[in-house]
């Protein structure tokens, strides 16, 4: 698929070992995880499932359809933490009616959702190698976890709600972290991928504010060649809740290549990752240099400060 992909440095190459589960170390804020993300704008949905499992071997998971396909209320269901075998694997990894088989070579995976009166399937093809935090020089912030992996891609599947079916073929993206996370270190963040309608170009980048500090780490996939993100100039437009509405930004890689994003987003969801941190997922319909596309803005928020400054959200 991707594998005579180029490389800016022949460092940003990640081994295929970690699209399987990984050791963690014992402690309270270790754990790994892996959200996927899909959205269909010409149907007004956008979607997500996540898992997770910690240190001592318990494992949870989540599931969310919104926007306006969807209606006013998303579909959303949560499969709390249980203990899982310690040699089940991300090859066929199941939890009631959830399961996600990953084939360990960064290359495809299929989703399985079976909730109440809802189920949602669908299969992710990567379209680009698999991207690292610890490919950067200052490594994965070690707040955020050991190690971080994104890739974009493309899925097809189907949501059957109350008995209507609804396929779809759309873009998607997924990330797998492992080691500690610590919610309270984070002051702020975007977490951000996007996609020209062609697959041709993706980019991801996390534009974290913590420890006082500005991170930047992603990528840019142009011309057949990843690179490293160097710099994000980035401006969010929120309403008064704090929703993300548009986006701009413009960023550069290691090679020098900028590409400019804007983004209208069309469908929001909120959940609280801790009792202190709270996700706002945004979905949104982009364009890359001019070339249409699809973006997924994920804004972190510290609770107490939404509280504080928009509490009706």
């Amino acid at each position: 698929m991707f594998d005579k992909a180029n490389y800016s440095r022949d460092s940003l190459r990640v081994d295929t070992v970690h699209d399987n589960r990984h050791a963690l170390p014992d402690l309270d804020t270790a754990r790994e995880s892996i959200p996927y993300t899909f959205h269909v704008p010409e149907l007004g949905i956008a979607g997500l499932t996540y898992t997770w499992v910690s240190h001592k071997g318990e494992a949870g998971a989540a599931m969310a359809l919104f926007g306006p396909g969807i209606g006013a209320q998303p579909v959303a269901q949560y499969l709390a933490d249980r203990p899982v075998p310690n040699d089940m694997d991300f090859a066929n990894w199941h939890i009631e009616g959830f399961q996600m088989k990953q084939d360990l070579a960064f290359q495809k995976a299929e989703i399985r959702w079976q909730g109440d009166d809802v189920l949602l399937e669908f299969r992710f093809e990567g379209s680009h190698p698999p991207y690292a935090y610890s490919s950067h020089a200052d490594g994965c912030p070690a707040y955020a976890a050991h190690d971080r992996i994104e890739q974009s891609g493309r899925c097809q599947g189907k949501i059957v709600i109350a008995g209507n079916e609804t396929r779809f073929d759309g873009m998607a993206h997924r990330d797998h972290s492992w080691g500690t996370r610590d919610w309270n270190a984070f002051q702020h963040y975007n977490w951000f991928h996007g996609q020209t309608a062609d697959g041709q170009i993706a980019i991801h980048y996390l534009r974290c504010l913590a420890l006082g500090r500005e991170i930047i780490r992603g990528y840019i996939f142009k011309d057949n060649t990843l690179a490293e993100i160097v710099s994000v100039n980035s401006n969010v437009h929120y309403d008064d809740r704090l929703i993300q509405q548009q986006l701009y930004t413009r960023i550069v890689d290691d090679l020098g290549r900028s590409i400019t994003a804007e983004a209208d987003f069309y469908a929001h969801h909120s959940m609280n990752a801790s009792p202190t941190w709270q996700l706002r997922e945004g979905a949104a319909s982009a364009r890359f240099d001019g070339q249409q596309g699809l973006a997924w803005v994920e804004c972190g928020w510290p609770i107490s400060y939404l509280d504080s400054v928009a509490p009706a959200a």
